[in-house]
């Protein structure tokens, strides 16, 4: 075999290394396998049946294939590729099973690990400048989590910062961690902690078969290295242990997989009102991990009638030259503000806002004769 690479990383950056487009994926030769062993079974009585080896010239293996595999082809990696003429060997995050036998038997075996994007002196000073005008009445917020960051300026820290984010729903918590990763140039790796079932999130978080989604290989899959753990007070305290190694090292494992993230900034999310309901909630095992507890406020009058000032100016920007004509923004502006604190949040203003152009364009429509 000329190369063996395995490659932990995101998907797109996995494909740039596979240059020849004379390929075949795990998927395909392990169903043609298939196929082929009930030919034989049928041509069996024929003594002078030879086996000749398929020759591959990439044999590919992406993240998502070993759910759609025999675990018996995991179980016994090797044995199944010794059947084929492989020149190139194509591993994207592999299972231990697999990385631990190709790791056995070939000396020339490359691992490459994807470098996620740093924060660095430039990116924190593009955050403090942007932030107030993407995260609107949270100013104490800026600065509690530039302090927070810093750390992961000097080269020799590469422990995760983990931060929890508390306050009401729809002020910006989610908004942020969005932004930090849009400072990166990177796609937001979020979890929504609040759509599993205690059952099923044990094997989600513990690992289950090959077959089923997991944290870990998730984790190995993302884009980015902010990691949102979205309403993560909705994670039963049974799961909490799970996480330990990984906010504490950046190390986590489950049956199946196991790795090593390096500088991530993990945000965990919650609505709770204080630090001491989520000391008292979650336990102090799981609280003493957070590097930092920061409080998103309630939006001021002020806030409010800037998110609305915001909300007018793109909504109306992406209407039509022909629905502009229709609507009087004055107007609309002076309506939302009369009823601005009625508002609690973002969602509330970007809705009603919404909610009073589609109004005005509906009755134009229906006026029409």
């Amino acid at each position: 075999m000329n190369k063996v690479i395995v490659y932990y990383g995101p998907k797109k950056e996995f494909e740039k290394l596979i240059l020849d487009v004379n390929m075949k994926t795990i998927t395909q030769i392990a169903y043609e396998s298939d196929l082929r062993r009930r030919e034989l079974i049928v041509k069996a009585e024929n003594t002078s049946l030879e086996y000749k080896p398929e020759h591959i010239e990439n044999f590919v293996a992406y993240s998502d294939d070993y759910s759609g595999i025999n675990e018996s082809v995991i179980q016994n990696f090797i044995s199944f590729i010794s059947l084929y003429d492989i020149n190139n060997l194509y591993l994207h995050n592999p299972p231990l099973h697999i990385h631990k036998q190709v790791e056995k038997t070939f000396k020339q075996l490359e691992v490459i690990y994807y470098k996620y994007k740093a924060v660095d002196v430039k990116k924190i000073k593009e955050f403090n400048y942007k932030f107030p005008n993407h995260i609107i009445g949270q100013e104490q917020v800026k600065v509690e989590i530039l302090t927070s960051l810093y750390p992961l300026v000097r080269k020799s820290s590469k422990k995760p910062i983990v931060l929890m984010f508390y306050g009401p729903a729809g002020v910006g918590k989610t908004e942020t961690a969005k932004f930090i990763s849009s400072i990166l140039n990177e796609n937001l790796f979020r979890k929504q902690f609040s759509m599993f079932q205690n059952n099923e999130f044990a094997s989600y978080l513990f690992g289950g078969s090959h077959a089923q989604s997991s944290f870990a290989k998730e984790l190995l899959d993302r884009e980015s290295n902010v990691i949102l753990l979205d309403e993560f007070d909705k994670a039963n305290s049974l799961f909490h242990s799970a996480f330990y190694q990984l906010f504490d090292e950046g190390v986590f494992e489950d049956k199946n997989y196991k790795l090593t993230i390096s500088k991530a900034i993990i945000i965990c999310t919650s609505n709770y009102k204080s630090e001491n309901e989520i000391r008292e909630k979650l336990g102090d095992p799981i609280f003493s991990r957070f590097d930092k507890v920061i409080e998103f406020n309630t939006l001021s009058n002020e806030a409010k009638q800037k998110i609305i000032e915001l909300q007018l100016q793109n909504q109306y920007s992406m209407l039509s030259n022909k629905e502009k004509e229709l609507i009087d923004i004055e107007y609309i502006r002076e309506k939302i503000l009369s009823i601005s604190s009625r508002l609690n949040n973002v969602r509330e203003i970007e809705k009603i806002v919404q909610d009073i152009i589609s109004l005005i364009l509906l009755r134009n429509l229906l006026s029409e004769e």
